[in-house]
C-alpha cells in the first residue's frame, strides 16, 4: 500500500550477484548511478556488452574507470547500446563529426547549468548519451543526473493516473539554442525552425527495454501541456520540474580527468553544474539511438547547414 513517507525507498533492490557475472555495478544511490570497472583498451566480448547494456536498464547512468580513449575507441563503446544517432547542434570534432565537444573556460562561461534530458524535441529523441571528460577543473564542474523512475515512482497512485493520460509539447525554440543558432547564420536558425518544429509526447513513458515508468517533461524543453488549460499546463509543469529535483533522485558525479559516462536519456535528466569558470573543462560525447534503430542524417548541425561554422557566443549567450 503507498504512503507517501516510503515512496522513494527501494524495497527489492536490484540483485547485482545474481544477475552480473562480468562486471560488476556498484550503486552509488539505491538502483542509481553504478560505477563499473572496466578496460576499453581491449575489445568487450558480447557477454561482458550485454551485462552492460542490462546495468544501463538498472541503474539509469553508469561511471566507468577514468582512461583515454582514441575517438575510434568512444565511437565503439557508444556502439555497445546502439547505432551512433545525431547528436545536437553543438560543435563537432574536426576528424569525427559524430562526437560533439562542448569546450568551456574564460571565454565561453558554461551554460548547461539547467535540467534537461537531451533532445526531446526530436520526434525520437536519442536513447542515450556516451561522454568523456577530457579536461576538468581543479574543483567543480559535478554533473548530476536525476532517476525520471524514481521521481514518477514517489508520486502519489491518483496524480500517477492523472499524468498518464497527459501529453506536453517539447521544443527547442525556448531554450538557449535559439540564440546560439542565431549567431551561426540566420539561414542556419531558420532551417532549424523549419526542420525541427515542436514535437508531443505522453507525459509518463514506458520505457521499451527496462518496463520502468518515467516522468517525461523537463524545464528546458517542455512548452507545455496539450489539452488543458493554459494555468493548469503552468502549474503541473511547474511542479513536476521541481519535484523531480529532491536529492532522493539525484546523484551528483565528481569527475576524474577522463572519466566516462553513460546514460540513459529516457529515464535520467542531467545538470552541468557552472562553478568553475575562469577554468577549463572540455567533454565529448556520442550520442546513440534505440539499438534496432537508426539516425535519420549524420548530424543535427550538418542538417541545418551549421556544421564548421564558429559561433561568436556560447550556447546560452
Amino acid at each position: 500500500m503507498y504512503h507517501y513517507k516510503h515512496a522513494k525507498s527501494v524495497v527489492e533492490p536490484v540483485p547485482i550477484e545474481q544477475r552480473y557475472r562480468h562486471i560488476r555495478p556498484r550503486p552509488q544511490m539505491p538502483d542509481f548511478a553504478a560505477e563499473v570497472d572496466i578496460d576499453l583498451s581491449r575489445p568487450l566480448d558480447e557477454p561482458v556488452r550485454e551485462e552492460l547494456r542490462q546495468a544501463l536498464r538498472d541503474f539509469e547512468v553508469l561511471f566507468l574507470t577514468p582512461q583515454e580513449l582514441t575517438p575510434e575507441q568512444h565511437l565503439e563503446l557508444a556502439s555497445v547500446f546502439g547505432p551512433v544517432a545525431q547528436g545536437a547542434y553543438f560543435p563537432r570534432k574536426d576528424s569525427h563529426p559524430q562526437i560533439e565537444v562542448l569546450a568551456n573556460d574564460a571565454r565561453r562561461p558554461a551554460s548547461v547549468d539547467h535540467w534537461h534530458s537531451d533532445l526531446t524535441w526530436l520526434e525520437e529523441p536519442p536513447a542515450g548519451v556516451a561522454i568523456q571528460l577530457v579536461e576538468i577543473p581543479a574543483n567543480g564542474g559535478n554533473t548530476a543526473w536525476a532517476s525520471m523512475s524514481k521521481a514518477f515512482a514517489a508520486l502519489s497512485p491518483g496524480l500517477q493516473e492523472y499524468l498518464r493520460g497527459l501529453r506536453a509539447t517539447h521544443t527547442w525554440e525556448i531554450s538557449q539554442w535559439r540564440n546560439y543558432l542565431a549567431n551561426l547564420g540566420e539561414e542556419v536558425l531558420l532551417n532549424s525552425i523549419r526542420r525541427f518544429k515542436p514535437v508531443s509526447h505522453p507525459v509518463v513513458q514506458k520505457h521499451p527495454q527496462s518496463g520502468k515508468e518515467i516522468l517525461y517533461v523537463n524545464e528546458t524543453f517542455t512548452r507545455n501541456i496539450d489539452d488543458v488549460p493554459p494555468q493548469e499546463s503552468r502549474e503541473i509543469l511547474r511542479f513536476l520540474c521541481e519535484w523531480l529535483k529532491q536529492p532522493e533522485f539525484v546523484h551528483s558525479h565528481r569527475w576524474q580527468r577522463n572519466g566516462i559516462a553513460i546514460w540513459d536519456n529516457l529515464a535520467t535528466q542531467h545538470y552541468a553544474l557552472a562553478d568553475y569558470w575562469p577554468h577549463s573543462r572540455v567533454n565529448q560525447r556520442v550520442t546513440f539511438n534505440a539499438q534496432g534503430s537508426r539516425a535519420p542524417v549524420a548530424n543535427t548541425l550538418a542538417e541545418v547547414g551549421g556544421l564548421g561554422v564558429e559561433s561568436r557566443v556560447a550556447y546560452g549567450y
